[in-house]
């Protein structure tokens, strides 16, 4: 709820701080006493645009501070984490504008700079105006949906048939670019089946470049191979003076030695050791010598396969492992395009059974809302007679309309003021009275169903007379009851039910004329309803 709101050089306004309290909050005070720059700065605080020319004459800047109690409104707190405002629970919600004469302005949530769209959400969530200038929506069918549906407590069932709604749109869109991409579809199967043959028919096995480009490295350089291969085993084994046999016979001397000198055994056993690990290796490189010839058609064909993976590597990858990833990827990429008619069958199932659901669900809630109208139409009835239109019907026609996410039923408020007459749109002809009445009437029967926490009743008395004003007064005290009530009357039945009065007047100051607020204390309630009183006798 509304706990404070301050104002600062706008309009006549110099200075006021306006405290409220739960309940009926009346505003009351002569004509032109500054009553409309308290509606401009509560405005302002819930996201109206920034006017200069609200500024107060001669001043530099004007200020709006308002300060909310929204304990345990989660859906505010949610909103305000939503935005990147800080607040802690428990905590005041304090919302600040400021306007500069130069035109520009400023906006703080909770001490933090926010932006005025972001504002207009959030004050629509706290507070809601309610007058027949200020409340424009009882002129469009629109707001007449929502006013039945709330009264008839429609939100679960809405919900489920707007989720219906939207995945049958989801649906059907994703059904369509299937189709659409049919043509598409059959170029990429063949560009897919080619790639695939091509990976296929080269066979790659992952790191087999590595090792053909070792084996096309030795064939290439056989000649030089074989040379050096030829040279080292001339050196163990060849006609002159073979190494091993030159270190055989150095082994039999040593073993000599060492039988005189046993001081020399372990050198002959490494000797041994040396002459054996040579021989190893002289096997070795025969072996090796004669693996090694010069083979054309075999290097070509190694020359051969390596060109093919370098282009495949070209194309698919810069690796064979790159290149083998995509072949799976690609795998899967036809099958999916192979499986696209399925697809589209499946999506076809799906939306038939989606529209089926949406149908049935459209159904139920225009049912719903056709026997919801009914009620709606007979507690309004009653509420207009109640309000001293005896003789006043109020329909609610609910009629067929193309399907839309809020359903089948275009919702229209009708008025038959009078017995025999035509019956009058509310969004075409009412006059200011009977909007006045009918605002009145819905916010009375909607009590306790909005989750808005403060209602402003911006002279919704006005263009009544004053028996009825004591029952306007009687249904605010009772909408006080569900809701924080903030209302600004000219008559005294009606503010005589408030539990919390404040008095607007303007005096002159140094030679200016000020607005002042004034939260009255029962004997001076007392005086003012008085004034009231004379003012309409």
């Amino acid at each position: 709820m509304l706990k404070n709101l301050s104002i600062q050089n706008i309009i006549l306004v110099e200075q006021a701080d306006m405290l409220f309290s739960q309940g009926f909050n009346i505003l009351t005070g002569e004509t032109g006493s500054g009553k409309s720059a308290i509606m401009h700065g509560l405005a302002l605080a819930i996201g109206d645009r920034t006017d200069t020319s609200m500024i107060r004459k001669d001043c530099e800047r004007g200020t709006v501070e308002a300060i909310f109690d929204i304990d345990g409104m989660d859906q505010i707190a949610n909103y305000l984490a939503e935005g990147g405002i800080e607040h802690q629970p428990g905590q005041d919600l304090i919302i600040k504008r400021e306007i500069s004469a130069t035109g520009k302005s400023r906006l703080f949530i909770n001490h933090q700079q926010a932006q005025q769209s972001f504002l207009r959400q959030l004050g629509q969530q706290l507070v809601q105006i309610v007058g027949q200038h200020a409340n424009q929506r009882l002129l469009c069918t629109d707001y007449h949906r929502n006013v039945l549906d709330l009264f008839g407590d429609l939100a679960q069932l809405i919900s489920t048939y707007k989720h219906s709604y939207g995945r049958g749109n989801c649906l059907r869109q994703e059904l369509e670019t299937l189709i659409q991409q049919e043509s598409a579809r059959l170029r990429d199967i063949d560009i897919c089946q080619s790639e695939l043959d091509e990976l296929e028919e080269a066979n790659i096995k992952n790191g087999e470049d590595d090792v053909l480009f070792a084996e096309y490295t030795l064939m290439a350089n056989s000649g030089e191979v074989q040379t050096k291969a030829r040279e080292i085993n001339q050196t163990f084994i060849g006609d002159k003076k073979p190494l091993l046999v030159l270190l055989n016979q150095q082994k039999q001397a040593m073993d000599s030695l060492a039988a005189l000198d046993p001081s020399l055994k372990e050198t002959a056993a490494a000797l041994q050791n040396a002459y054996l690990e040579l021989q190893e290796i002289s096997h070795t490189m025969r072996h090796y010598q004669n693996r090694i010839h010069h083979d054309p058609d075999k290097l070509q064909k190694i020359n051969d396969r390596l060109t093919l993976l370098s282009k495949l590597k070209r194309k698919y990858g810069a690796t064979l492992t790159e290149v083998l990833e995509y072949k799976e990827s690609t795998k899967q990429k036809l099958k999916h395009l192979l499986n696209a008619d399925v697809e589209i069958d499946e999506k076809q199932k799906q939306l038939k059974q989606c529209e089926s659901e949406t149908n049935q669900l459209a159904a139920e809630l225009t049912a719903k809302r056709t026997q919801t109208a009914k009620s709606l139409a007979k507690e309004m009835t009653g509420q207009l007679h109640s309000l001293n239109m005896k003789k006043a019907d109020f329909i609610v026609q609910v009629s067929p309309q193309k399907r839309t996410s809020d359903g089948n039923d275009k919702i229209e408020f009708f008025l038959i003021p009078n017995v025999g007459e035509h019956q009058i749109a509310l969004k075409d002809g009412a006059s200011g009275g009977e909007i006045s009445r009918v605002l009145l009437s819905l916010q009375t029967i909607l009590a306790g169903k909005e989750n808005i926490p403060t209602l402003i009743f911006d002279e919704v008395d006005a263009n009544i007379g004053g028996e009825t004003a004591t029952i306007v007064g009687e249904k605010l005290k009772a909408i006080g009851k569900r809701h924080q009530v903030i209302c600004i009357t000219h008559f005294p039945q009606v503010a005589c039910q408030a539990t919390h009065h404040l008095q607007i007047s303007k005096r002159e100051k140094q030679g200016r004329t000020i607005t002042e607020v004034a939260e009255l204390s029962p004997s001076y309630r007392q005086k003012e309803l008085e004034r009231m009183a004379g003012s309409k006798g």
